[in-house]
């Protein structure tokens, strides 16, 4: 199957035009973390959090009310579609040992004094300490860069050059920084699940690259006389099919995950839909034009070509 026949588009030639576009998505998304912070879902900041079913539809302003006479700072926002009647109640108290459900008790206690008029139906619980919080929090940072050095030393030693992995790793981390960028732009909370999105983006994003690469080998293995910036062209228009339909597919899968998979996976689905899409437009204008960069200037300098 082929979606475009025979193209012939200068990728190289416009790179310097997206690493531009890729640099004011960084700094922009930077910016927006520093000024806003990452918001953290309660596995990763410690505390309560409640999903409360009422019977009729709740009113932020009086539920707010009675959540404070346990304790103020509490968030409180409707949780799922309007209709459900649900909303999210988190607060940062710290559970004793010997009772953690204190904390989610006293909430619906105060909502069954104060708001007895729209009583919960039913409620849902999660409890997590201020300690483990910080240790996930720790973890996941750790997975997430052993995760890119080791894909950095595999694909160093299988293309029997440094700059390849360097390129791959770029344009994962690339992909990370927008990714969050965009979480905190739309207010998604980061969570287990957005964790696990993050690091399975960045092998979806590694794979991608490596196919190109691939390509590229058997390209300069056949022409050795070419220069590399033309072969480098040609291996990204010859796989452009390839990557058309398997990211196209996949860009249609996790967008019927964000679509109708719910709530409880709408912050993971929103972190593959961004990562597909930004993992794609790395693979060709940040890991390509690295490895171009790099061995362009080595021969500047008087040395060898790529020896994959």
């Amino acid at each position: 199957m082929e979606i475009l026949k025979n193209p012939n588009f200068d990728f190289l030639g416009k790179a310097k035009y997206f690493i531009a576009l890729s640099t004011i998505f960084i700094g922009t998304g930077l910016a927006v973390i520093f000024t806003r912070g990452l918001s953290y879902g309660v596995e990763f900041s410690g505390g309560t959090q409640l999903i409360l079913h009422f019977q009729s539809s709740p009113e932020i302003d009086k539920v707010r009310a009675a959540v404070d006479t346990t304790g103020p700072g509490a968030v409180i926002q409707t949780y799922g579609e309007a209709a459900q009647n649900r909303v999210l109640v988190r607060v940062a108290q710290e559970a004793p040992e010997s009772d953690l459900d204190a904390p989610a008790r006293g909430i619906r206690d105060a909502l069954a004094r104060s708001y007895a008029r729209n009583p919960i139906l039913e409620s849902s619980s999660e409890i997590v300490g201020p300690t483990v919080g910080a240790e996930l929090r720790k973890k996941a940072v750790y997975l997430t860069v052993l995760g890119l050095l080791a894909q950095l030393i595999y694909i160093a030693a299988r293309f029997k050059g440094g700059a390849w992995g360097v390129a791959a790793t770029i344009a994962g981390f690339h992909d990370i920084l927008i990714s969050l960028g965009f979480l905190t732009l739309f207010r998604y909370e980061v969570t287990l699940n957005v964790i696990a999105a993050l690091l399975t983006l960045v092998g979806y994003s590694m794979n991608d690259t490596v196919v190109v690469f691939d390509r590229v080998r058997e390209n300069l293995a056949k022409r050795r006389k070419d220069p590399l910036p033309k072969i480098l062209n040609e291996s990204m228009n010859q796989t452009l099919t390839r990557t058309l339909i398997s990211n196209g597919t996949t860009l249609l899968a996790v967008l019927g995950l964000f679509f109708f998979g719910g709530e409880v996976l709408r912050g993971f689905s929103f972190t593959m839909v961004v990562g597909v899409l930004v993992g794609t437009y790395s693979t060709v204008f940040i890991a390509v034009p690295f490895v171009n960069w790099w061995y362009v200037r080595q021969e500047r300098a008087g040395g060898a070509r790529p020896s994959v």
